[in-house]
């Protein structure tokens, strides 16, 4: 089944001309809006008020929103790589060069590269020139970029003379283990205890309010919470969830940010360094203890006498598939614990056979399998291992009756 969600940010740049057919449709973060590029300078302008910063522009009106920008020429670097240059004209942003020529505007932060020393190193101006790849966007000069436009696709070998051999044998899978295609969740269910109890990103060094990889925060925790090289986890709250069969709160419906390190404990506030950003980060995020990531997840026993229904689908997703999340009703006190295996069943049902006009029962089926990947005394965010038809909101499950 195909999955619902877009996996993986980096798209191949043979398929970007596909990708600006049509005006991006990314969504960016409450209060922000698009500006719309007006035309490019032909020469590189000096920095001056036009210059535009990382993040989109606030509280501009809904009818100014940007336009996606004009696709830059190919060119290839020193190892033969092929990339895009994009010339810079005013209105542009990195958040609107990642969605417009990568697919996502959250992944500038973790691939933009250039001179931390200079001030405002993530602010761009019309006429500079930004070399994009899947894995790197920076600054160009003039002289760069005429070198990467003139250059040529490294040379390729020619095919090497095919030899029978026998075949390698498939490397051996453990049956009882759980491979994650990534260990940094970007979704999550916390606790209400816990949100109320979390402390938050209180100030920036220097001062600014939207925050990526490498920039450095005040966080309000001191040094009787915290030691130097403790890890946080930022969060943001998006929902409350809800039990479907007695209504009583989850907990919260969560966005994982990145993470960040404590650098220098103080007596009431702490600097640390935000290690991974996977969207842009704010004031007032929330921070949680890390856990440290786990990619293979040991499948446990499949728990008894445990029944509960999914009570949430992040991003609101009714078709789910492999490695997407769901949220459960049921938690460490009703038997669950990470690697449980569980599955979604629909129930039997009586049908008319109208051939020997009489009633026949349609037996129950199974139509997922899940695996538990976090537990809460009361609820869980688990997996989908496979599944064979449109989970639903309410969908019960229970402990598998087979291993898979």
């Amino acid at each position: 089944m195909r999955s619902a969600i877009h996996r993986g940010w980096a798209i191949s740049l043979a398929v970007l001309p596909l990708v600006l057919g049509a005006p991006a449709q990314a969504d960016t973060p409450d209060g922000m809006a698009e500006a719309t590029p007006a035309a490019a300078p032909e020469t590189p302008a000096a920095p001056d008020p036009a210059a535009t910063d990382a993040s989109p522009p606030a509280e501009l009106p809904e009818a100014t929103a940007a336009q996606a920008p004009t696709l830059g020429e190919v060119g290839y670097d020193e190892q033969g790589r092929q990339g895009r240059i994009h010339i810079v004209v005013r209105g542009d942003t990195l958040w609107h060069i990642s969605d417009a020529y990568l697919g996502t505007p959250w992944v500038w932060p973790s691939i933009w590269k250039d001179n931390d020393d200079i001030a405002n190193p993530h602010r761009i101006y019309p006429g500079d020139r930004v070399w994009i790849t899947p894995w790197e966007m920076r600054r160009l000069s003039a002289a760069e970029a005429e070198k990467m436009l003139a250059a040529h696709p490294a040379a390729q070998d020619p095919a090497p003379e095919v030899v029978s051999e026998p075949p390698m044998p498939e490397p051996a899978v453990d049956p009882k283990v759980f491979h994650r295609e990534s260990a940094e969740e970007l979704v999550g269910l916390v606790s209400e205890e816990i949100v109320d109890s979390s402390a938050s990103i209180v100030s920036a060094v220097p001062s600014r309010v939207m925050l990526g990889q490498g920039d450095r925060v005040y966080i309000g925790l001191g040094r009787e919470d915290v030691a130097k090289g403790d890890r946080f986890t930022i969060f943001r709250t998006r929902e409350k969830v809800f039990d479907p069969e007695t209504g009583r709160m989850l907990g919260w419906h969560v966005n994982y940010l990145g993470w960040v390190e404590v650098i220098e404990p103080a007596d009431e506030t702490s600097v640390a360094e935000i290690r991974l950003s996977g969207a842009e980060i704010e004031l007032g995020d929330r921070l949680l203890r890390r856990e440290p990531p786990q990619l293979d997840i040991a499948i446990g026993p499949s728990p008894t006498d445990v029944e509960g229904r999914i009570s949430f689908f992040p991003n609101m997703r009714t078709l789910m598939a492999t490695q997407d999340f769901v949220y459960l009703n049921r938690g460490l006190e009703d038997g669950l614990s990470v690697g449980s295996p569980l599955e979604v069943y629909r129930d039997g049902y009586t049908a008319r056979e109208t051939a020997r006009d009489e009633n026949v029962r349609v037996p129950e089926r199974v139509v997922a399998h899940l695996l538990v990947l976090r537990a809460q005394p009361k609820s869980s965010v688990a997996v989908v291992r496979s599944s064979q038809e449109e989970l639903a909101l309410g969908d019960r499950f229970r402990g598998a009756s087979e291993a898979r």
